[in-house]
């Protein structure tokens, strides 16, 4: 919570009651996004997403072998990068190893490798 906050409490009770499992499986169907909790992952709640989210099961599976995004200032610049280079290679402008090597050479020269 960040510390300006002027209604602290209310914003905690706002978040806890988003994130109960009722309130937020639904939501998740509905907008197709993958499960944080477990409960919602694995329990009942997962029908739902099961019938909305296409290859749920092998999605959820891998969850355990993601990682949050490093928290670093040049993160932006990077990911928008190697959006650039799916974009290109979507678009048939170039290969993938050349999409990605360039991507590459820049996130480096961000990082100032």
């Amino acid at each position: 919570m960040p510390e300006t906050s002027k209604n602290k409490d209310l914003a905690w009770e706002l978040i806890t009651i988003m994130l109960k499992p009722e309130v937020l499986a639904p939501v998740l169907a509905k907008f197709g996004y993958l499960p944080t909790q477990v409960p919602i992952g694995e329990g009942p709640y997962s029908a739902d997403l099961r019938k909305s989210i296409p290859y749920y099961d092998e999605l959820v599976f891998m969850i355990p072998t993601g990682h949050a995004r490093p928290n670093i200032p040049e993160y932006p610049l990077i990911a928008n990068e190697i959006n650039d280079a799916i974009n290109k290679v979507y678009l048939g402008a170039e290969q993938p190893k050349q999409a990605l090597d360039e991507a590459a050479a820049k996130s480096a020269k961000a990082l100032g490798w």
